[in-house]
């Protein structure tokens, strides 16, 4: 998780035991967090340093892989099998939902009409849909990972979203005026329930399924022989990438310090 008040990106085990700081450097405001479940990388945005970044679970290996026209930064989520990760960005003057490959490659912008604070995003990754939740519209949207055939799946009582998240059938997100997280229907947005009540500033959350893995890609096998890290690409046209200082050798794999000059 991130802590922006701690400037740093903290892991523990599930039961809250073993708190360790994995990224404490050229932290400012550390915002959204992701993890490719199938390569074991990391990935955050900063609203500080305007970055999007990626290390390895344990913080090595860290590169930076988005550093331009990025002005707040929030919310990322991930496709590992389809190579690509989406990400919100609320600034008062063009806020957007863009997309690029896991390596940063091939960035597009995918919404920004009509949204003003896209707080939360989510994957259908089955249906190969983007959710979002926009805090000034007061609306849970949907479209394809293109882009294409957006609409509205839930607009009523929604005073001030935040996080988002989707498992199975259901999409689950916060409320700050609210105090809890809910959960509603994905495709109708009905069934809609409140999973937790009372509970002040709650921020981000993620809905997951322990001990079930879903999908494959080239990186899960020895990391795809990359020595730092393996980030894939659509049609699983992975690349090896290294942390900063460092560059690839000729064999496409091998991350070496340079030599000086």
């Amino acid at each position: 998780w991130t802590d922006e008040e701690a400037r740093a990106i903290r892991r523990a085990s599930l039961d809250g035991s073993n708190q360790e700081n994995i990224i404490t450097t050229e932290v400012k405001n550390p915002d959204g967090i992701a993890v490719d479940w199938l390569a074991r990388n990391l990935y955050w945005t900063d609203t500080g340093t305007d970055r999007i970044e990626v290390a390895r679970l344990n913080g090595t290996s860290r590169k930076v892989l988005i550093n331009e026209d990025l002005i707040e930064p929030r919310a990322i989520a991930l496709a590992p099998e389809l190579g690509w990760m989406f990400w919100t960005d609320w600034n008062e003057k063009r806020p957007k939902i863009e997309r690029s490959n896991l390596d940063g490659t091939e960035r597009i912008l995918l919404i920004n009409k009509d949204i003003v604070w896209p707080n939360g995003i989510a994957l259908d990754l089955a249906r190969w849909k983007i959710y979002w939740c926009d805090a000034k519209t007061d609306k849970i949207e949907v479209c394809n990972m293109d882009g294409t055939n957006r609409r509205e799946v839930i607009t009523d009582n929604l005073p001030h979203l935040f996080g988002l998240s989707l498992l199975g059938d259901y999409l689950y997100w916060t409320d700050w005026q609210r105090r809890s997280v809910d959960r509603a229907h994905k495709l109708t947005g009905g069934e809609r329930e409140v999973i937790v009540d009372q509970v002040p500033n709650v921020m981000g959350l993620k809905a997951v399924h322990l001990g079930k893995v879903n999908g494959t890609n080239p990186c899960v096998k020895s990391n795809g022989g990359c020595s730092h890290l393996c980030l894939n690409r659509p049609g699983n046209k992975y690349v090896c990438a290294c942390q900063i200082g460092y560059e690839l050798t000729k064999d496409k794999k091998t991350c070496v310090v340079p030599d000086a000059f």
